[in-house]
C-alpha cells in the first residue's frame, strides 16, 4: 500500500514561482511575436523565421513549466526529475549570459554611475534565476523531498543518475535547435572556416542527427549512445580548444566576427577577445563535464545491458 505524504511546503513554494515564471515567459513571448506586427525602420524580415521560433520555443518551455509545476503539487517523481533538469539548465544559461553581458564594453562617454548601474542590473537580471536554480537543485535532492516523492509513485525510478538526464535533454534541445539555422540559411563554422548555403545546411543536419541521437539514447541507458556522447563531447572539446588557443583560428573567427557585425549598430561596443574567451572557454568546461560524466556514470549503464 503506498502512504501519500502532504505536499512540503518548499514544494509548493516551487511550484507557485515556476507557474509565476511560466506566465512572465508566455507575456513575453507574446510580446515579441506582437513585435513582429509592429511598423519600425528598418525591417529586417530575415529574421522573422528566427524570432518565431524562438518565442515558439519559450512559449513551450512556459507551457511545460505549468505542467512541471502541477506535477510537483502532485508529488509525481517525474516533475522531480524535470525541475532539475530545467533547474541545470538555467543556473549553467545565467552563468553564461551574464558573462556575455560583462563583455559589452560601455561606450567612454557615460558616466561611472550609470556603468554600475548596468552591471547591478545585469547581476540581477541573471542573478535571481540562478538563485532559484541552486536552491531547486539543493531542495529537490533533500532526502525528505526525495522521500515525499518516492511515497506518490507505485513502481521503482528509472535508474538515470541526474547528471546524465542533464546531458540528455541539453543534448536533445541543443539537436532541435540546430535545425533552425537551416531554415534560415545560416552560415555554419567548422574550425574556423565558415560555410554557406548547402554545406552550412549538412553540417547542421549532422550536428542535429547526432545530438538528438545521444539524448534518446542517454534517456533509455543505451551503451552505444554513451559511448557516441565521449567521442562526440570529445571532438567538440578539442575543436573549442582549438579555436580558443591556436591564434590562427582565433583571429580567423575574430574576422568573421566583426565581418558578422560591421553593418550592426553600436558594433564597435563589443568586447570581441572577452566574448570569444567567455563563449569558447564555457563551452569547453561544460563539454568536459559531460565527458567525465559519461564516464563516472558507466555503471548505470552496464546495470541496463546485462539484463
Amino acid at each position: 500500500m503506498i502512504i501519500r505524504m502532504r505536499t512540503p511546503v518548499a514544494v509548493t513554494a516551487s511550484a507557485i514561482v515556476a507557474i509565476l515564471g511560466s506566465t512572465l515567459a508566455l507575456i513575453f513571448a507574446a510580446g515579441v511575436i506582437a513585435s513582429l506586427f509592429i511598423d519600425t525602420s528598418p525591417r529586417q524580415p530575415e529574421l522573422a523565421p528566427t524570432i518565431v521560433f524562438g518565442a515558439a520555443l519559450i512559449a513551450a518551455s512556459a507551457i511545460f513549466g505549468v505542467l512541471t509545476a502541477v506535477g510537483l503539487l502532485g508529488l509525481r517523481s517525474w516533475a522531480r526529475t524535470s525541475i532539475l533538469v530545467f533547474a541545470g539548465l538555467t543556473a549553467a544559461a545565467s552563468i553564461f549570459g551574464l558573462l556575455m553581458m560583462m563583455s559589452v564594453a560601455l561606450p567612454p562617454d557615460i558616466s561611472a554611475a550609470t556603468r554600475q548601474t548596468f552591471r547591478r542590473t545585469m547581476a540581477l537580471m541573471f542573478g535571481i534565476p540562478f538563485a532559484i536554480s541552486v536552491w531547486w537543485l539543493i531542495q529537490f535532492n533533500t532526502r525528505s523531498t526525495k522521500a515525499a516523492f518516492a511515497s506518490g509513485i507505485s513502481g521503482p525510478g528509472s535508474g538515470r543518475p541526474l547528471s546524465i538526464s542533464l546531458i540528455a535533454w541539453s543534448s536533445l534541445i541543443g539537436g532541435v535547435t540546430s535545425l533552425v539555422p537551416i531554415l534560415t540559411r545560416a552560415p555554419a563554422m567548422f574550425f574556423g572556416v565558415q560555410f554557406n548555403g548547402w554545406a552550412a545546411g549538412v553540417i547542421y543536419a549532422v550536428i542535429a542527427g547526432i545530438s538528438i541521437y545521444i539524448g534518446k539514447g542517454l534517456l533509455e541507458l543505451d551503451e552505444g549512445a554513451r559511448v557516441v556522447g565521449i567521442g562526440w563531447f570529445s571532438f567538440s572539446f578539442v575543436q573549442l580548444a582549438v579555436n580558443l588557443l591556436v591564434p590562427s583560428m582565433r583571429a580567423r573567427i575574430m574576422a568573421l566576427q566583426r565581418a558578422a557585425i560591421q553593418n550592426q549598430p553600436n558594433a564597435n561596443s563589443f568586447n570581441q577577445d572577452m566574448a570569444i574567451n567567455v563563449f569558447f572557454g564555457f563551452g569547453a568546461i561544460v563539454t568536459g563535464l559531460c565527458i567525465w560524466f559519461l564516464i563516472r556514470e558507466r555503471a548505470a549503464f552496464g546495470q541496463i545491458s546485462q539484463k
